[in-house]
C-alpha cells in the first residue's frame, strides 16, 4: 500500500499548517555531506531510496536521482557542465510506486496518469536549452511509459551556452511539483569555463568550494516526511496547502549538519531549494560577512559584503566566508530570520528550531601545510545599462492574485487570472525587449521564474492596494500625483534582486518593474530554435502557488 500522510502515524491526519512537530532532534552532530560529482555526458535517472537525514532519525523514504539505485542521493548529484560544451542528458523513471508516497490533491489540474505511478519531468533551472528539453510540465512521463501531452524524448540537449553559473535541476510535473521536490527530486548544476579561472583568478577551489542545498522539512516519528493531507479549504481542495513550512532545516539531505573549516576562504555555492520557505542568513559571529560575488546568472559587476543574505525559493547565491582570522575551535553558526510567510511572516510557522541552519567548526590545517592564497575580485561581470522605452518596446502589465474560499483561506494563486491551461498570452518577439510591470496584489511575496532567459529588475514601487481596491486612486498616474496609489518614488533592486536574474522577489502591494531581452546575454542567436514546441512558461516559484495555478505558458516567436 502506498505510504500517505493520512496513513503514516495509525492514520493520524496531517493538517495544512498545522502539522505534528517533529521529534526533537540534536542540531550540529552530523557533518555536512557533499553531493557526488558527475559529468552531464552520463545519464540521472530517479528512485525510490531511503536515506538517513538525521543520526537520531529512522531512515526517511525519498525519491532521488543518481546514475543507479544504489547511488541516487538527495540532493541528486551535481553535474557539472563546460561552456559552449553541449551536454546530452538522459532522463529515466524508475520509481515503482502507484502513486507518490506524498498524497495527491486531485481536485487541481495535475499529471494524471491513466495507468497510474509516479509522473516526473526535470527542468534545468536557469538554462536556456530547446524547449522540448526544457521539462515542460504536461512533458511527464511514468515508469510505465505513460506521458504527458507535450512530452517529445528523455534524451535531453543542453547547449551550455551561457556564462559560467549555478543552476540546478529539479522534477516540474504538472500539479505535483510541490510532492516530487519535498521528496528528494533536486540537484545542482554547474555550467564552468576555461576563461572563468583565468579572468577571476584564485578564487577557492576543490575542498574549500562547497555546495549547500538549503530546504525546510517536517517528520513523523518513524522518519517519514510529515505532509499535510487535510488542506486548508478542504470542502474545496481536500489535500492542497498553500505554503508547506516544515520546522527542521536541511542542508544537503543532513538536519543542521556541521562542516569542519580551516582559518582560510571558502567559496559557497548556495541554493533554496525549500518549497515555500524563505531564508535570511546571517553568520553568529559578527567579524564575518558573506562577500557574494555571484547570482542566478552567474558573477556579479563587483562583490557585496553583506551581513544578511536573503534567499527566496530557487534563488542562487555564489559567495566567498573568510575563516582566516577566527581561532582554531571556535564553533560559528549559520542562522535564519525569515518570516513565513515572507515577508511578514506567522510565528507559527517559523518555531525556534528553523532559526539555525548550519554550523561550521574552524579547525588546524594538517602540520607542514600551508593555506591557499585564495582571493576576492574586485570586479567581476559587467552588467549592460538596460535601455527601454515604452512607446516602442513592448510592454506587459502582469497581476499576480490569490482567491479565497467564503472563510478567507487561499484556495489558488493566478497570474494575469489566467491558469496554466488558458490560451498562451506571453508571446514576446525573438531579439526583442520586454518591460513586465508585475503587480502583486496579494499577501505574500512571490518568487516570479521566468524560463529560457536571464533580465535584469529595474526597480520595485509601493502601492497603496485598499485605496486602489476602493477606486480611490489609479496606478496610471506616477509619484507623488495626489491621484496616484503608488506611495514611493521607483526604489532601485535591493541586494538581493541585483544582477542578471531568472527568478525575482515580487512583493505585496508593489510593483516590480522587468527588464526582459529575448536573446542570449551576449546579444548573439541562440544555439537552437527557441520558437519551436511545445515552449516555454513563468510562474510563481513557490511549488505550492504553481501547482495550483500560478503558472503560465508563454511561447517566443519569429
Amino acid at each position: 500500500m502506498p505510504f500517505t500522510a493520512a496513513t503514516a502515524v495509525g492514520g493520524e491526519h496531517s493538517f495544512c499548517q498545522a502539522l505534528q512537530p517533529s521529534p526533537t532532534l540534536d542540531p550540529f552532530v552530523d557533518q555536512l555531506p557533499i553531493p557526488a560529482t558527475i559529468d552531464t555526458s552520463n545519464g540521472n535517472q530517479d528512485y525510490k531510496i531511503t536515506q538517513k537525514l538525521h543520526r537520531d532519525l529512522p531512515p526517511t523514504t525519498l525519491y532521488a536521482y543518481g546514475m543507479s539505485q544504489a547511488t541516487a542521493t538527495v540532493p541528486g548529484p551535481t553535474l557539472v557542465a563546460t561552456q559552449y560544451q553541449t551536454s546530452h542528458v538522459r532522463y529515466e523513471n524508475h520509481i515503482p510506486d502507484s502513486e507518490t508516497f506524498l498524497i495527491t490533491d486531485r481536485t487541481i489540474h495535475w499529471a494524471n496518469p491513466p495507468h497510474g505511478g509516479v509522473p516526473i519531468v526535470t527542468h534545468l533551472h536557469g538554462a536556456a536549452v530547446p524547449s522540448y528539453s526544457d521539462g515542460n510540465p504536461d512533458a511527464w512521463f511514468t515508469a510505465a511509459g505513460d506521458h504527458g501531452a507535450a512530452f517529445v524524448t528523455q534524451n535531453y540537449i543542453y547547449p551550455n551556452s551561457q556564462p559560467p553559473t549555478l543552476l540546478w535541476y529539479h522534477d516540474h510535473t504538472v500539479g505535483i511539483t510541490r510532492n516530487n521536490v519535498l521528496a528528494g527530486l533536486a540537484g545542482l548544476y554547474i555550467i564552468r569555463s576555461h576563461s572563468e579561472k583565468t579572468a577571476h583568478a584564485n578564487l577557492p577551489e576543490g575542498t574549500n568550494e562547497i555546495p549547500l542545498v538549503i530546504q525546510d522539512k517536517q517528520f513523523w516519528p518513524n522518519g517519514s516526511i510529515n505532509f499535510p493531507d487535510v488542506g486548508d479549504s478542504p470542502a474545496i481542495h481536500p489535500n492542497w496547502c498553500p505554503e508547506y513550512f516544515g520546522d527542521t532545516i536541511l542542508v544537503n539531505g543532513k538536519a543542521w549538519p556541521y562542516l569542519k573549516v580551516h582559518p582560510e576562504k571558502y567559496r559557497f555555492r548556495m541554493l533554496n531549494a525549500a518549497n515555500a520557505r524563505f531564508f535570511t542568513l546571517s553568520l553568529s559571529n559578527p567579524t564575518l560577512k558573506f562577500i557574494q560575488i555571484g547570482t542566478d546568472g552567474g558573477f556579479l559587476p563587483n562583490p557585496m559584503v553583506l551581513s544578511a543574505l536573503t534567499l527566496a525559493p530557487a534563488y542562487r547565491a555564489d559567495v566567498i566566508i573568510d575563516f582566516s582570522n577566527i581561532p582554531v575551535g571556535t564553533t560559528v553558526y549559520m542562522n535564519n530570520s525569515a518570516p513565513a510567510p515572507f515577508p511578514d511572516g506567522n510565528p507559527d510557522f517559523s518555531p525556534p528550531s528553523t532559526n539555525s541552519v548550519m554550523a561550521f567548526k574552524i579547525i588546524s590545517r594538517p602540520p607542514g601545510s600551508r593555506s591557499p592564497a585564495f582571493a576576492v575580485p574586485s570586479k567581476m561581470t559587467p552588467v549592460p545599462n538596460p535601455t527601454y522605452n515604452l512607446t516602442t518596446d513592448v510592454y506587459r502589465k502582469l497581476t499576480l492574485i490569490e482567491l479565497d474560499d467564503a472563510s478567507g483561506n487561499p484556495i489558488g494563486s493566478f497570474l494575469n487570472n489566467l491558469s496554466w491551461t488558458d490560451p498562451v498570452t506571453e508571446t514576446p518577439k525573438l531579439g526583442t525587449v520586454e518591460v513586465w510591470d508585475l503587480i502583486n496584489f496579494t499577501p505574500d511575496a512571490h518568487p516570479i521564474h521566468i524560463h529560457l532567459i536571464n533580465f535584469l529588475m529595474l526597480y520595485q514601487q509601493s502601492f497603496n492596494q485598499t485605496a486602489y481596491e476602493a477606486n480611490q486612486c489609479t496606478l496610471l498616474k506616477q509619484f507623488p500625483d495626489p491621484s496616484s496609489c503608488f506611495t514611493q518614488p521607483p526604489q532601485q533592486p535591493g541586494v538581493s534582486q541585483v544582477g542578471w536574474k531568472d527568478t525575482v522577489i515580487v512583493y505585496p502591494s508593489a510593483v516590480t518593474r522587468l527588464w526582459t531581452k529575448w536573446s542570449p546575454r551576449n546579444g548573439g542567436s541562440f544555439p537552437f530554435d527557441p520558437t519551436t514546441a511545445p515552449g516555454y512558461l513563468w510562474h510563481c516559484h513557490i511549488l505550492d502557488h504553481e501547482d495550483n495555478d500560478m503558472m503560465r505558458p508563454l511561447a517566443v516567436h519569429k
